[in-house]
């Protein structure tokens, strides 16, 4: 009989890609937050523009303070979200680096993981659409999907897929299991 070693390119690669992900995502909260700190102290825009996609120039828009802080809190918030939904793909990536593959927990952690990367997505695009209509551009709301919205939406569906997957290989195997 052979000794199958099993290949962990997949694993590796997620892992490298986890702690790239995290490293950006805990980049942009320190940037977000170390700009709505200066907003806070000073009670005036910093130099750096705001961190919407809506690029206007401050003297173009009359926007009271108080809520370009509700919008950087809210940002920051749903960016959040961004970590906790890679801290739920590690925990999979865990369980199936130990081989364990049919389990209710992978697949419920793949949904965890969709459901915090959408509350990202429609989170910053509800930021977004308001921050667009205070600032009374006449930009395309269509222009607020930007690739990291499109690629998000993307992992988000194929998550939810993947969960699917799982759950019902998880109930083949258990029907197999009681006709054995």
């Amino acid at each position: 009989m052979k000794n199958h070693k099993r290949n962990n390119t997949g694993i590796n690669a997620f892992s490298f890609l986890y702690f790239v992900g995290i490293i950006f995502v805990v980049e942009q909260i320190i940037e977000y937050s170390q700009w709505t700190v200066q907003l806070a102290k000073r009670w005036q825009l910093p130099e750096a523009p705001f961190f919407s996609k809506i690029i206007v120039a401050p003297e173009e828009v009359e926007i009271s303070i108080n809520l370009y802080i509700t919008f950087a809190i809210a940002y920051i918030v749903f960016y959040f979200f961004i970590l906790i939904g890679l801290i739920q793909l590690n925990k999979t990536v865990v369980l199936l680096s130990e081989k364990k593959l049919f389990l209710p927990e992978i697949g419920l952690s793949f949904k965890k993981a969709a459901n915090s990367f959408m509350i990202f997505i429609i989170g910053t695009l509800i930021v977004d659409i308001v921050w667009l209509f205070m600032a009374s551009t006449s930009r395309p709301i269509l222009d607020l999907i930007a690739t990291e919205s499109i690629v998000f939406i993307i992992l988000t569906f194929l998550l939810y897929f993947l969960s699917d997957i799982l759950n019902e290989g998880m109930h083949l195997k258990e029907e197999n299991e009681l006709t054995i």
